[in-house]
């Protein structure tokens, strides 16, 4: 059975909101619009919501625009909409939305109003849990040794991935500080745009996105942590190779002056007549081999 009058005004009064409408821009535009409707179709066209992100006090609403990127490309916003909200309901326009975020054009009642923003929230904590778990993957890879040839591509994609997510949180972070500080300010002038407790609703919103914030800035700083362990990885396997160099150039620069000492051919050398000069020459090689590899091994250079 349908709600009642005086049903529906409880609602209003508990929740701040009556109705939850979704709504496309080409349904918006074609459609007979109410004084709400009005409001933000204008709005819409004044805001320019595809460059702008935020929110403003008109009368007893609050307008704004959000979006979100669903591509690592920083210019191509998948999901991008506008809303009015105030006593009389949350009324949003999607005006694109590749990435599937939004639900499809309805009206709800009030628990729609929470379960759209706790989407969003629980999208967002999916993708950074996911992200956590291939940084700390990572992470054990090159502490173990294992260093990719493409890993520094992956640090690559994983900052640009974290920076349109930080990005996306932060400004959706500062609408919900919006709506809260302009009911605030509204309730100073004794004026009032949402009830106590859908007030209190989005004063709790906030602080939860907040956390998520929060969360894709410890990633991102994580991340800058394991490309410096991944530097001093590099740098440790460089030294290593170069000190193998080293000593096998050590070991063999006496040998060469060995062979430059006797391939001289001096008429006056007396190893030149003498008849175990090569197999002295032989031996004596050999044993600079065998000292230098006693001296690089007591140093434990290998």
């Amino acid at each position: 059975m349908p709600d009642t009058v005086e049903e529906r005004q409880e609602k209003v009064e508990k929740y701040g909101t009556e109705k939850v409408q979704i709504i496309s821009l080409e349904h918006l535009s074609e459609k007979d619009r109410d004084s709400r409707e009005e409001l933000l179709f204008q709005s819409i066209r004044k805001l320019e919501p595809v460059y702008w992100s935020g929110v403003k006090l008109a009368e007893d609403f609050m307008y704004g625009a959000f979006s979100f990127h669903e591509s690592q490309n920083p210019e191509n916003r998948a999901s991008i909409a506008a809303f009015l909200l105030g006593k009389e309901g949350f009324l949003l326009a999607v005006l694109t939305d590749d990435g599937g975020l939004f639900p499809r054009e309805k009206q709800s009642g009030v628990e729609e109003l929470e379960q759209f923003f706790e989407r969003l929230l629980e999208r967002g904590q999916q993708k950074t849990e996911k992200m956590e778990q291939y940084l700390i993957e990572m992470e054990r890879e090159i502490v173990g040794g294992r260093i990719s040839r493409d890993r520094n591509r992956n640090i690559f994609e994983c900052k640009r991935t974290l920076t349109v997510w930080k990005n996306d949180y932060g400004r959706f972070l500062n609408v919900i500080e919006g709506i809260n500080g302009l009911e605030q300010k509204k309730n100073e002038g004794q004026g009032q745009v949402l009830t106590e407790e859908s007030a209190c609703f989005f004063r709790v919103y906030e602080n939860k996105l907040r956390r998520l914030t929060e969360e894709t800035q410890f990633l991102y700083e994580e991340l800058v942590h394991i490309r410096e362990a991944l530097d001093a990885a590099l740098s440790y396997e460089q030294n290593r190779i170069m000190k193998v160099f080293t000593t096998v150039t050590t070991v063999f620069m006496p040998l060469s002056l060995i062979a430059g000492w006797y391939g001289m051919n001096f008429t006056g050398m007396p190893e030149l007549g003498w008849k175990y000069g090569y197999a002295f020459a032989g031996v004596l090689s050999v044993l600079v081999i065998l000292v230098c590899i006693w001296f690089f091994k007591k140093k434990k250079l290998f």
